[in-house]
């Protein structure tokens, strides 16, 4: 037996023989029921047009477990028009990703331009003066 194949579960932390999933048979049995309440739910004609808080107080599954089999793509939420989950920075409801197109777009302007801006004190042989930054700018929410 390799030792990168035992691993902690991460929800219970459990010690497990890792294969496929990071979680131990407990935990993916649960998940995996949980899905099949989404899934069916879901099935509903007249369920369609749910968000994800409503698809989460009448399945009893969590919001972040919703929107993890949103992400992981167990559930295509291009089918469902209210179907989403929030952005991890400002909260507007995406359907696929971590950050909305606009707030990805301003951290890729900004991480460019301190590229840029690195670089050219680079090739000037100037240091870098770090000045104080709002830690809570760069904090995802």
């Amino acid at each position: 037996m390799k030792a990168n194949q035992l691993d902690n579960c991460r929800i219970c932390g459990t010690l497990f023989l890792k294969d496929y999933t990071d979680y131990c048979l407990d935990c993916y049995k649960e998940i995996e029921e949980e899905f099949k309440l989404v899934n069916n739910f879901l099935k509903i004609e007249c369920n369609r047009f749910a968000d994800i808080q409503e698809v989460s107080e009448s399945t009893t599954v969590s919001v972040k477990q919703i929107a993890d089999f949103i992400r992981d793509g167990r559930i295509y939420a291009e089918d469902f028009p209210n179907l989403g989950y929030p952005c991890k920075h400002c909260g507007k409801v995406i359907k696929r990703q971590i950050l909305c197109d606009d707030c990805f777009e301003d951290f890729s302007l900004e991480i460019d331009a301190t590229m840029k801006n690195d670089k050219f004190l680079e090739e000037t042989g100037r240091k870098r003066v770090r000045p104080k930054v709002n830690a809570q700018y760069w904090k995802i929410r």
